[in-house]
């Protein structure tokens, strides 16, 4: 859906600002790793206050060295704690290190650095890291679930599960174990085994509806595929809850809003609308004035099926920014989708009062454009569509249709349209196009019956629709080979009568009646084609995926 052009917390990790004390490091502390500094203005207020006063703590501990260098580690901890929580994995893991060596016999430090490989999927480093972490504490009970989680992720099954059959035996960690444990007992074909534990896990953790899915293959797999329909549609991405206390410990240092609309995104990116619609909430609890990721919510919402929640967002965000243009267009496309089009027109020409060069805008004004038989105005907003470099085939096919319906000589169609197609060969709507005009029209200067020909074979090679079948039918026809033309046609309507397609196949008649009497269509591209057309609105499709400058 969303695309995300930064992440998390910081948008230009290169942006460095003056010295404070800890890039370069000061003499005497050079065996530890600089921290740079980075712009942090993006960030909320309590984000940047955390990272502020945590540095200064930093870098006057390195000024005046503590008689413990202990005091340091931990500093350097909280500040990688705090880096990590807000998306700066480089810099979090710097401050690890630095911790590390500072107080390599400190367990936290080791975990926490052992956590930031695992969450990032370095399964490798993070299976060493975690073995040196259970060498300075082996009775921490989560190390044995982190091993078995890497050890599964690693394709590793013997050493997962035994490691996982150790986290079991813990209150706080068997719900998550017996997750793995199912998978492995899934993967292995032993599906009693794996409902067993997908279903305890459950049992102890209710919410955990990422259980649902495996659960559903499992039944699946036993031939219980009511049970496994039952399971499938209660499927979510809420993993089972882990009883850590140094990652509860990491999360209470969490202040800001921006980590939350980062794991909302990601959500979203995975398909877990309602999870990220909800993490959208509780973000914007904590920053309530962020508009953009209210209009993420927006979409969120939409894409979960809460259409009348995803509009009253956008229209709040309209109501206290007229000028965000994004929940504009959105509202724009909503209405279109629903048949509104005035109203739809109004939100769109409103967008591009502000932002005359937006894509999105002219492309659906086009379209409602079209639908009013407004074609001068309608080609002029699909080419403004594609002036701005956007890839929008659609776009490009109906501005050429916009230019005809408006009387535009077929010759100068027909030369700008095959330049076209030479440009973008893989758009076959323009190869069809082209093909029915070179054809079918009266011009002398523009029809070439024999390309048309072999436009319309190449077409039905690659895929044999009713409608390029039609067009190999007129081009066989155009060319004088009549009774070819004909009998395909006559397949055609035949076809239509058995789908059901009453009008289809009455206008398929008419087609074939006139091919039968010596004549060719009165028009290249007539307004009945549905490929010569304006799609349906896919609002979702637009939800998904039109591009968020700044999504949060």
């Amino acid at each position: 859906m969303i695309r995300t052009p930064g992440f998390l917390l910081l948008l230009c990790l290169c942006a460095l600002t003056q010295a404070d004390g800890l890039d370069p490091m000061p003499p005497g502390w050079q065996q530890l790793q600089p921290i740079p500094r980075v712009d942090v203005s993006g960030a909320e207020p309590l984000a940047r206050q955390a990272l502020k006063q945590t540095r200064s703590e930093v870098a006057r501990l390195l000024a005046d060295p503590p008689s413990d260098p202990r005091a340091l580690a931990r500093a350097f901890g909280t500040l990688g704690n705090l880096y990590q929580l807000y998306g700066v994995d480089a810099l979090a893991e710097s401050c690890y290190a630095n911790a590390r060596l500072l107080a390599p016999e400190r367990f936290r430090w080791a975990y926490y650095a052992a956590w930031l490989a695992l969450s990032k999927g370095r399964l490798k480093q993070a299976v060493e890291r975690l073995q040196q972490a259970a060498r300075l504490n082996p009775d921490y009970a989560p190390l044995a679930l982190r091993l078995g989680q890497a050890w599964y992720d690693l394709n590793r099954p013997q050493q997962a599960r035994a490691a996982l059959e150790r986290a079991a035996r813990e209150p706080g960690l068997r719900a998550a174990a017996l997750y793995y444990l199912g998978q492995l007992a899934l993967q292995e074909r032993r599906y009693p085994e794996a409902v067993a534990h997908f279903q305890e896990a459950l049992a102890l953790d209710p919410a955990a509806d990422i259980l649902r899915y495996p659960l559903a293959r499992a039944y699946r797999g036993m031939g219980k595929t009511a049970s496994a329909r039952e399971q499938l549609a209660l499927r979510g991405h809420r993993m089972p809850l882990v009883d850590d206390p140094l990652l509860q410990e990491m999360k209470a240092l969490e202040r800001g809003a921006r980590p939350l609309f980062a794991r909302a995104m990601r959500e979203v990116e995975k398909g877990a609308y309602q999870a990220g619609a909800a993490s959208f909430r509780e973000g914007l609890a904590r920053d309530p004035d962020n508009r953009n990721a209210r209009v993420s919510l927006a979409r969120a919402l939409y894409l979960a099926g809460e259409t009348p929640a995803a509009r009253a967002e956008l229209e709040r965000v309209l109501a206290e920014d007229p000028g965000q243009t994004l929940a504009g267009f959105l509202l724009g496309v909503l209405d279109a989708a629903a048949g509104k089009g005035e109203s739809a027109e109004r939100y769109l020409r409103q967008v591009l009062a502000q932002d005359p060069a937006h894509a999105g805008a002219h492309y659906f004004l086009a379209d409602l454009l079209m639908a009013r038989k407004d074609f001068s105005a309608a080609a002029r907003h699909y080419a403004a569509a594609l002036g701005s470099g956007a890839e929008n085939p659609p776009a490009r096919l109906l501005g050429f249709v916009a230019r005809y319906r408006a009387g535009e000589p077929e010759a100068a169609i027909a030369g700008t349209l095959d330049r076209e197609v030479g440009r973008f060969p893989q758009q076959q709507l323009l190869r069809y196009a082209l093909a029915r005009l070179l054809a079918l029209s009266r011009d002398p200067r523009v029809q070439d019956p024999p390309r048309a020909l072999v436009l319309a074979r190449k077409l039905v090679d690659s895929l044999p629709i009713p409608p390029h079948l039609e067009l190999l039918a007129l081009a066989l026809a155009a060319s004088g080979e009549s009774g070819q033309a004909t009998g395909l046609l006559q397949q055609l309507v035949a076809g239509a009568a058995w789908m059901g397609g009453e009008s289809e196949m009455q206008r398929l008649q008419g087609v074939l009646e006139r091919l039968q009497a010596g004549r060719l269509p009165a028009q290249p591209w007539p307004g009945e084609d549905p490929l010569l057309q304006p799609p349906p609105v896919d609002a979702a499709l637009v939800f998904r995926e039109y591009p968020a400058a700044v999504p949060y």
